[in-house]
C-alpha cells in the first residue's frame, strides 16, 4: 500500500522523496521480523543449514543496509518534514 500510494503522488507530480524513505525504512524492517520470528518459532533448526531461514535472515539484514542504513532515510523524513512546517505548507500526517 505504501508503495501504491507513492507512484500515485510520483503519477500527479507531487515529491514522493519523503514516502520513499519511509518505505525504505519500513519494508526492510518488516521482512527482518517477519524472518527473525521464523527463527525464534524453529528454534534451533531455524540457524541450522536445514531450513533456508538462516540465509534469509542475512539477505534481510543486508537489505536494512542496502540504501543506506534506516538512520539517514530518518534524517531525510525529518529535514523534509521541517521544511514543508517551515514554509507554511505544512504536513498531512493522514496520507
Amino acid at each position: 500500500l505504501m508503495t501504491i500510494h507513492c507512484a500515485e503522488k510520483m503519477e500527479s507530480m507531487v515529491d514522493p522523496r519523503t514516502d520513499i524513505s519511509a518505505i525504505k525504512i519500513f519494508v526492510p524492517a518488516a521482512y527482518h521480523r517477519v524472518v527473525d520470528r521464523a527463527i525464534q518459532v524453529w528454534g534451533a533448526a531455524g540457524v541450522s543449514g536445514d531450513l533456508p531461514l538462516w540465509a534469509m535472515y542475512q539477505g534481510a539484514r543486508t537489505l536494512r543496509l542496502a540504501d543506506g542504513p534506516d538512520e539517514v532515510h530518518r534524517i531525510l523524513i525529518a529535514k523534509n518534514i521541517l521544511k514543508r512546517y517551515h514554509s507554511g505548507q505544512g504536513w498531512d500526517f493522514g496520507n
